[in-house]
């Protein structure tokens, strides 16, 4: 939850007693509340008695403020290169190193690069500012995805700058039932490659969400991306079906996909604005010779005037605005000085409160609207997720695992924590399993229970995972048992360092019980250990 004044402005002195959530109208006792502190925007200096990973967190929300959890605040760039302009990449690309320069050194951020088929880390997070600047500059688009931008442009601009009547804007970019043959699309290009850049983008933010998931704390998303993507120019470009069902299932995928790796979703649109041009066009004026007009364009046209002001055709709207408002960020409109508005979004992310709360009913398989409000406080507007997908339970122990492997978020059934060290060949994962958690049965006077270990190394287009397993036999003398129920069983997971593999995940299973704990560890994380 981030907190504005009416100056739009953040808040970041507000307390838990200041707070309400409702879970479809139902009020909810909130049980984890972090509220914003200096301490946050440094990374926690770990003890050897402390854990780098863990899912669960030690200190509920009657025992105060935590932190312990969060490496700092994290902003993420996800450059489109599949749809910005070449001239649009170059000045955005000088905005970012303009607000990196700016940064405290304390900051951390990450540079990730979204392609036609999916998306490039080009440096994960850290505090190391030259070396994100140096990757920024070095990095270029390959040819195929420059060439196909620059196709792309010059179509919707052709299409949607240069008509010459009132309803030509109903044909444009799609279907419409007033063309000629209802039902036909317009655009040959499109005929021929049924593409559409908002769902080919949302599909693939699912997998960026995968990936971020594994870097602990909250995570701020900025999309560079243009207006023929956030504008919604493609909504009906691609199919004759009039609805836009399958974009709001893709929109809902995506947002519940970010929600759960605590990711907010801002929208950049880097599209730059040009001055307005006025055409004076004849009625039967041959279009091709204006085909050529900058986004923003007001023609003018005798006795049969048709005036366009593109900027205002092309709003951030439809799934992509979705996404952000529904994961707690913004959308950003085109401005001339983007580093001013990354500015904002850094200090934005620096009064943000996590709360957490446990539903008072049974999962029901529906979606739950959530409604933050402050019980003392006027004049102050939130922003913060706005739902969740309240799934039900997997019917069968198989189903389950299947869940645990690839569910964005971890499993807390059975508390798992780890740290990273390194080995003569790859690298071991030092866990500690709470043996609290496990459902041991006391046999004569020994305590007796079957832990099976799996370790996954998965990819984060959640097609492709590795698994390898073993059975950790549990026969503790009563000191034993009584020693590692309250300190936590040891245990050393080798792990071979492999590539393409997004992250991986340690999942825990008591045989007794049924009862699940998973970890999971970036796979940045495991390239860049010793």
């Amino acid at each position: 939850v981030t907190a504005f004044d009416k100056k739009n402005r953040p808040i970041s002195d507000l307390t838990l007693a200041d707070f309400e959530i409702y879970d479809n109208g139902r009020k909810q006792t909130i049980r984890f509340f972090n509220q914003p502190s200096v301490a946050t925007m440094e990374a926690p200096r770990k003890t050897p008695t402390q854990f780098a990973y863990s899912n669960r967190r030690a200190i509920s929300a009657n025992a105060g403020p935590e932190t312990t959890d969060r490496i700092g605040h994290v902003t993420v760039f996800l450059i489109d290169a599949s749809n910005l302009s070449w001239a649009d990449l170059t000045y955005v690309r000088g905005q970012i190193l303009k607000f990196m320069r700016g940064l405290p050194a304390q900051e951390h951020v990450a540079l990730y690069a979204l392609q036609s088929h999916g998306f490039q880390v080009l440096e994960e997070e850290t505090t190391d500012h030259e070396s994100l600047e140096a990757k920024l500059k070095e990095w270029m688009p390959s040819s195929q995805e420059l060439t196909r931008t620059q196709a792309e442009d010059r179509r919707n601009q052709q299409q949607t700058d240069t008509v010459s009547n009132p309803s030509d804007r109903q044909t444009v970019t799609g279907t419409s039932s007033q063309a000629p043959n209802t039902g036909t699309l317009v655009d040959p290009a499109l005929r021929q490659i049924s593409h559409s850049p908002e769902s080919d983008t949302l599909s693939i933010m699912v997998e960026v969400a995968r990936h971020l998931a594994a870097i602990p704390g909250h995570k701020n998303l900025v999309w560079v991306t243009s207006d023929s993507v956030l504008g919604g120019l493609h909504v009906k470009s691609a199919s004759v079906d009039k609805g836009n069902k399958r974009g709001d299932e893709l929109a809902m995928h995506a947002q519940e996909a970010m929600n759960d790796a605590r990711v907010s979703v801002y929208p950049l649109d880097a599209s730059q604005p040009a001055g307005d041009v006025s055409i004076a066009a004849h009625p039967d004026a041959d279009l091709a010779q204006t085909t050529n007009l900058p986004t923003s364009a007001n023609i003018q046209r005798g006795p049969n005037t048709v005036e366009m002001q593109q900027s205002d055709l092309h709003p951030i709207q439809g799934p992509m605005r979705t996404v952000a408002d529904a994961t707690g960020g913004h959308a950003i409109r085109r401005a001339g000085d983007i580093a001013t508005a990354l500015n904002r979004v850094v200090e934005d992310d620096h009064a943000t409160y996590l709360i957490s709360f446990r539903p008072d009913v049974p999962p029901d398989g529906q979606y739950h609207t959530l409604d933050v409000k402050l019980t003392t406080q006027h004049g102050i507007t939130l922003s913060h997720r706005t739902g969740y997908q309240y799934a039900r339970e997997p019917a069968t122990l198989k189903d389950r695992f299947g869940q645990a492997i690839w569910q964005t978020f971890d499993m807390n059934e059975i508390g798992v924590s780890a740290n990273l060290a390194a080995a003569p060949v790859g690298a071991v994962l030092k866990l500690n399993i709470a043996a609290s958690d496990l459902a041991f049965v006391q046999q004569e006077d020994r305590w007796v229970d079957n832990l099976d270990t799996f370790l996954v190394q998965r990819d984060d287009g959640g097609l492709h995972a590795e698994i390898t397993g073993q059975t950790l036999v549990l026969v503790l003398k009563s000191a034993t048992y009584q020693t590692l129920s309250k300190e936590g069983i040891p245990f050393d997971q080798p792990i071979e360092k492999k590539q393409n593999v997004g992250s991986v995940r340690v999942v825990v299973v008591d045989e007794n019980s049924g009862k699940m704990g998973s970890v999971t560890i970036p796979a940045a994380a495991l390239q860049s250990n010793p």
